[in-house]
């Protein structure tokens, strides 16, 4: 029987709906559509538009390569099913593509870790795992072919420079640092227009019945059979704490991105445990909502578009990884500045990690998207989020061009002046990652919380490219149990059940390394 259809009836408040999706970002909407293609009379809440907030300040990239995680593979894999099956049937109105991700190395280390992680992918269903090491090999980047059903090997490795120098084919002979040694290509990448594709999603939920409530707010959660099961929510309209409405629903779904952590909160404190019923004790409540706390950390995500018109990156590139550590390249006196000022700006006269990263922006001609979470790490984000993370700026920007000339020289040799100084026009915005210390998803029943809780969140840096399969997974976990005729949950839903961070032996074992955590770029 589904969870909703206990006396979800209709109020005077309106009628009822059978789930309330807290959140109206990417996966909020995703989950919307999924819930509603399967019958669910669904209504999203947010204080914001659809679409808006972190969602609108995605990188806007998937890839279905995570590594040697087995279950972080199957689940990328049934979203980018999901995502090209969206855009056949719009007729690709987001513009996904096949342009792929390239990690590159200057070293040996990376040279060898290429080598074993393609190993690690053929074991994982992917396709291809050559690795080429000369200019013989015959394969070829063809960014202005890759189509979303373009035929592309999984993953591929090019070490030497003429092996790397081939692949890259038609782009300049300049284009990579002469230095690099070692690339591995996953091919069933790319990206898209994440706002087209979350709008096609939006529209299948709403041609499916789905509702949107915005400006508005769940502010309460009202529980039946003595607090074991969600009966409604308390909604508050706008910006007026005074105007609030009472929807009816049998299930409510934590999409609330940086908020889950709040909104969690909510839920676990509409349960009323037999020992605490009739209790008056506030230490009491704050106890039992303590005790089932999930670990929500929400990061700083940043992102810089440098206008091009010099063509340090060919509009026809792919996504670009460097995974070594970068030492920025400072004049002595700068340096030794660097170091007395201490603080973050110590930091920078040292090893900076990996992962510096970009990508071309077709939405803007001549325009680069450039990525390098290291460089705002150093700030902690309190809880509840503030509403505008703080990003660090022009600095922010210059840092990103000095670091991705690594891999790019010619970055460095079209935007930045023989001071160092930075010689472009870059604009920054940026949002937040919310993830656990695993950084896998939360997805299933919230323990602790009435019946007919759920949580989808913490998806992390990946949320755009796993929407569609995050969604998917919910809508099965809330329509448990109604009939012989659904299909079993698949692989990865055990590993991405919220009660795992109520397990002792777990949380000591991501915290001594032992247990595989979600590819973080």
């Amino acid at each position: 029987m589904r969870v909703w259809t206990r006396r979800a009836s209709a109020t005077a408040a309106g009628e009822a709906v059978d789930a309330v999706i807290v959140g109206a970002g990417v996966v909020g909407v995703a989950c919307a559509h999924y819930l509603s293609r399967r019958g669910a009379r669904v209504l999203i809440v947010d204080s914001r538009p659809p679409l808006s907030y972190t969602s609108a300040m995605s990188t806007e990239c998937y890839r279905t390569y995570f590594g040697d995680h087995v279950q972080m593979t199957a689940f990328m894999n049934r979203s980018v099913d999901l995502l090209e099956t969206r855009a056949a049937e719009c007729d690709n109105a987001f513009s996904l593509n096949r342009r792929g991700y390239c990690f590159l190395s200057a070293t040996d280390e990376g040279k060898a870790k290429h080598v074993a992680q393609a190993a690690a992918a053929a074991t994982l269903g992917h396709t291809g795992g050559a690795v080429h090491k000369d200019g013989g090999h015959g394969v070829r980047y063809r960014g202005d072919k890759l189509a979303y059903d373009a035929a592309v090997d999984g993953i591929s490795v090019f070490q030497g420079h003429d092996a790397v120098r081939s692949f890259f084919g038609e782009l300049p002979a300049d284009f990579v640092s002469a230095e690099t040694k070692s690339l591995l290509h996953c091919g069933r990448a790319g990206w898209m227009s994440a706002q087209q594709m979350g709008t096609q999603l939006l529209l299948g939920a709403r041609a499916a019945g789905a509702r949107t409530l915005t400006p508005a707010s769940v502010v309460g959660v009202t529980t039946a059979d003595e607090g074991a099961r969600v009966s409604g929510v308390t909604v508050q309209l706008g910006a007026d704490p005074s105007a609030h409405t009472h929807v009816a629903c049998g299930a409510v779904v934590n999409c609330a991105g940086p908020f889950a952590g709040e909104m969690g909160e909510l839920l676990v404190r509409a349960s009323r445990p037999r020992s605490l019923l009739g209790a008056t004790s506030e230490a009491a409540a704050n106890a039992h909502a303590r005790a089932f706390t999930l670990p929500f950390v929400n990061e700083i995500h940043a992102k810089a578009m440098l206008r091009d018109p010099l063509g340090a990156v060919p509009m026809t590139a792919p996504m670009m990884i460097w995974e070594d550590e970068v030492e920025l390249r400072w004049a002595d006196e700068e340096r030794t500045a660097l170091l007395e000022m201490g603080g973050f700006e110590a930091t920078l006269a040292r090893p900076l990690p990996g992962g510096a990263h970009f990508r071309p922006y077709p939405g803007a001609t001549g325009t680069v998207v450039m990525l390098w979470e290291a460089l705002h790490m150093d700030m902690h984000v309190p809880a509840p989020a503030p509403p505008e993370p703080q990003l660090r700026g022009a600095l922010f920007a210059e840092l990103l061009i000095r670091g991705l000339s690594t891999m790019v020289p010619k970055l460095a040799e079209c935007y930045l002046a023989d001071d160092g100084s930075m010689q472009a026009t870059v604009s920054v915005d940026g949002g937040y990652y919310t993830k656990t210390p695993d950084n896998l998803p939360l997805i299933g029943a919230v323990p602790g919380a009435p019946a007919g809780s759920f949580v989808c969140a913490g998806l992390s840096g990946y949320g755009v490219m796993a929407s569609n399969a995050a969604g998917e997974l919910l809508a099965a976990h809330v329509l448990g149990g109604a009939g012989a005729a659904e299909p079993p949950l698949p692989s990865y839903a055990a590993t991405f059940r919220p009660e795992r961070w109520l397990e002792s032996d777990y949380i000591e074992a991501v915290a001594a390394g032992r247990a595989g955590k979600g590819l973080q770029i």
